[in-house]
């Protein structure tokens, strides 16, 4: 035994020792000195504390080479996943579970447009934009053939093919894609239009209500600007995505007349998918003529978010609608062709091939129209819904994007008219473009190619594609677009929100939400002309959601409190509730179950179980819960299984019954306990973590977090009858910059900046995040090279 024991112990330290060596073989150094052929000169980078790179270069093509080797050797394994989503190329890397996702994108044509993209781009000839991307996938692929890459490769048991330009536009395409409201929403309204009708839709808010809150607008005459002429089935689909789909976001931006200062006071949070790494890659670059502390997608050599030394830019979703779906007439005389008016178009066809690891290819064919791909074989919404082919037209596939000009655009601008112009490029996906400078500039442009429709299209149901009316007629010019420059009110946001109406006159629809964000942000701000970067933090983190107040005393003022009694508490509780979701509070426990059954309990019957689960998974839902709760004429209330009408208060009644008995039975018979904190999770899933056991390795996990529906700091998860809410989405960083310290700024990220699991950076912002802290987003020189304990040197070399 003795002997047995002794060989056990040698084997363990064994083991013991090769997982260390493992670890630390797979743990990425931030020092030293490396040679890469192409540099024209010697290129330092210091990382700062939370492995943020400062790169100092001596010339601009050998500061995007290197941001590209650094971004790699931190991110390498997210670009994959990502230029595989745009290229519809997941299967042959994770398998034929994807093989779906892969079809779905081949006919949206995200990966033909990618190829259109580039080829476009190349056609530019040599540009600025083009020498930078060249630099930055030369040292992309410098680190994909020298570095020492990510351990999901070794798990899934391959390697990365070099990086191109068409994988960036692929990239952008992806990007792209994550905005695409339509998929979700339209079948779902059509089905509704047509199987309900119009009495079911009135109590909804398929287009925006009066009572929503609308951004305003301030056209400038001094800005000028070239006019442009010229459900549930899908959610699961989407779900297996192994990125995150970019999902909202807020930004604001207060004049010097507003702030402690008298200079600037910029804020933004983009909202996105949570994932293991979080989205943006900080990252700090200097060569001569240029400085720039940006938010980097993986693969992008451009910040999509970021400062300079003078101005200041952020984005979130414009949400306007830009995808039309189009239900086509076959000519009777020819099956493959559609009729639009008298005349017959052709259907066309291509064949894709779809490589998948460990299978055969997968040869499919993609039909489309003058309208677009035809989507009834890979959205079975669709096809559940017509037989008839329904075709996608969307913006972002009419003509090749112009993305990495605007970006680099923006990035290197020098006057507001630039970002302006930049702005203009901006075809699709829809951005709100926020802008602040040293000058005391603020502004809003709402980037978007916006397509003028015939006033009978109801852009969110599908159209008769044989109806010459209801084809798109042109497109309004970018001087039109919603924007604010300099407003009165002394501060520009936005919450993606309705915008007000164009300079003719237009309210442009879209799947905007309700603007009970926007309205917080803008009563705040105008309540005060002294803010600075401290005080502002309160208004970033704060999680009040007035409405759902509202909706709480109204559903109370609907029930017989007697029948209750037992609940008193907690209906007092819920009475007095402020609409914040503070961890220690019950009051959102019993309101969001409430606020579930009862939407179950009225719509279930007419919608089926997953089309009611489809609808909780749009943006209706947050913005018709209010008018859906007091219509008077709501249809919805009556149960169709049964033969007596229901009422408003019987609904609420009941589902009130049912959230109380489950609520007992989860959290215990007080409502003491009812904790909000017991009833939210937050994790940060990483593409492998669906595999157990590697969630105990990627995924990472924080405390409870005061995840709510729709406040400011916006920590949303789906409404659900389990009554355990998984915080899905929330601020993919937060910033704040006062211009009267450029330097001074401050930003976090939910995990860190690293994608490397064995890096020390991999998560070590976590905690900072989830209890709403900042860290600094360094700029000054001296503090950078004087603080920084590490230093990468990277040397020209053969």
């Amino acid at each position: 035994m003795k002997k047995l024991a002794s060989i056990l112990g040698a084997l363990l330290l064994i083991l013991v020792l090769g997982v260390l060596g493992f670890i630390l073989w797979q743990t990425p150094s931030y020092k030293g000195e490396l040679q890469l052929s192409g540099l024209g000169n010697e290129v330092e980078v210091y990382f700062d504390k939370f492995g943020v790179p400062h790169i100092y270069a001596q010339s601009e093509a050998d500061a995007y080479q290197a941001l590209g080797y650094i971004h790699a050797k931190e991110r390498l394994f997210q670009l994959e996943m990502m230029r595989r989503v745009g290229s519809g190329t997941l299967a042959e890397f994770l398998g034929p579970d994807l093989l779906e996702i892969d079809q779905f994108f081949h006919t949206l044509g995200i990966p033909k447009h990618a190829k259109e993209s580039n080829a476009a781009f190349l056609a530019q000839g040599d540009t600025p934009w083009k020498r930078a991307a060249d630099a930055y996938v030369t040292g992309v692929n410098q680190f994909i053939e020298n570095g020492q890459l990510p351990v999901e490769y070794l798990l899934l048991g391959e390697k990365p093919r070099p990086y191109t330009l068409e994988d960036m536009h692929s990239i952008i395409g992806y990007m792209s894609f994550t905005f695409a409201m339509g998929l979700k929403t339209d079948p779902l309204v059509t089905k509704m239009a047509r199987e309900l009708g119009p009495d079911y839709l009135a109590s909804l808010s398929v287009q925006t209500l009066p009572e929503h809150h609308f951004i305003p607008n301030h056209y400038p005459d001094s800005l000028k600007t070239e006019n442009l002429l010229v459900t549930s089935e899908l959610t699961a689909l989407l779900e297996k995505l192994p990125v995150p789909l970019l999902e909202g976001s807020n930004a604001w931006v207060i004049s010097g007349s507003r702030t402690k200062s008298g200079q600037v006071l910029f804020n933004n949070d983009t909202h996105i998918g949570f994932a293991s790494p979080s989205v943006w890659f900080e990252a700090h670059v200097e060569y001569p003529g240029f400085s720039f502390y940006g938010n980097h997608l993986a693969g992008v050599p451009f910040g999509l978010v970021g400062h300079s030394r003078h101005h200041s830019v952020g984005l979130t979703m414009f949400e306007n609608d830009d995808q039309d779906f189009f239900e086509e007439k076959l000519n009777p005389s020819n099956p493959n062709e559609i009729l639009i008016g008298e005349q017959a178009f052709p259907i066309t066809s291509r064949k894709e091939t779809i490589h998948v690891k460990g299978k055969d290819p997968v040869e499919f064919e993609v039909r489309e129209t003058v309208h677009g791909p035809i989507m009834n074989p890979v959205v079975k919404e669709i096809a559940a819904l017509t037989q008839n082919p329904v075709s996608s037209w969307w913006v972002y596939i009419l003509e090749p994007t112009k993305a990495l000009e605007a970006l680099y655009q923006i990035n290197h601008a020098e006057t507001m008219q630039q970002v302006a112009d930049a702005a203009a490029l901006i075809h699709a996906p829809g951005l709100n473009i926020m802008y602040g400078d040293k000058a005391g500039n603020i502004a809003w442009w709402a980037a978007a190619k916006l397509p003028i429709r015939a006033e009978k299209v109801h852009s969110k149901i599908f159209a008769d594609g044989s109806d010459l009316e209801s084809q798109p007629k042109s497109w309004y010019p970018f001087t039109e677009n919603p924007q604010s420059i300099n407003p009165p009110s002394g501060f520009v946001a936005s919450a993606n929100n309705q915008p007000d109406t164009t300079r003719s006159g237009i309210f442009f629809p879209g799947y905007y939400y309700p603007g009970e964000r926007w309205n917080r942000i803008a009563k705040t701000i105008t309540s005060r002309e002294d803010w600075d970067l401290e005080s502002i933090q309160s208004l970033q983190l704060e999680t009040i959601n007035e409405v759902s107040v509202a909706n709480a005393k109204f559903m109370i003022s609907q029930i017989d409190r007697r029948q209750f009694e037992d609940n008193a508490q907690i209906l007092d509780d819920l009475a007095i509730w402020e609409g914040n979701h503070a961890l220690k509070l019950s009051a959102p426990t019993l309101y969001y179950k409430w606020l579930y059954h009862t939407l179950r309990l009225a719509m279930e019957d007419e919608l089926g179980k997953e089309g009611f689960e489809a609808y909780l998974q749009t943006f209706m839902m947050i913005r018709s819960t209010r008018h859906f709760l007091t219509h008077e004429e709501n249809r919805w209330w009556d149960n169709r299984a049964t033969d007596v009408l229901e009422s408003r208060a019987e609904i609420i009644s009941e589902a009130l019954k049912i959230s109380l008995e489950e609520l007992s039975k989860q959290f215990g018979d007080s409502s003491r306990d009812w904790d909000w904190e017991k009833a939210v999770t937050i994790e940060h899933p990483h593409p492998l973590g669906a595999q157990k056991p590697l969630d105990k390795i990627f995924n990472v996990k924080t405390d409870a977090v005061e995840a709510n529906e729709e406040a400011v700091n916006k920590l949303a998860f789906k409404l659900n009858g389990e009554g355990i809410y998984k915080v899905i989405s929330g601020p993919a960083m937060r910033i704040i910059m006062d211009f009267a310290d450029v330097e001074g700024s401050v930003s976090v990220l939910p995990t860190g900046n690293s994608g490397n699991r064995f890096s020390k950076h991999y998560a070590d912002q976590k905690e900072l995040y989830a209890k709403g802290k900042y860290r600094p987003q360094l700029m000054n020189e001296e503090t950078i090279k004087e603080k920084s304990e590490n230093k990468m040197v990277l040397k020209p070399g053969n």
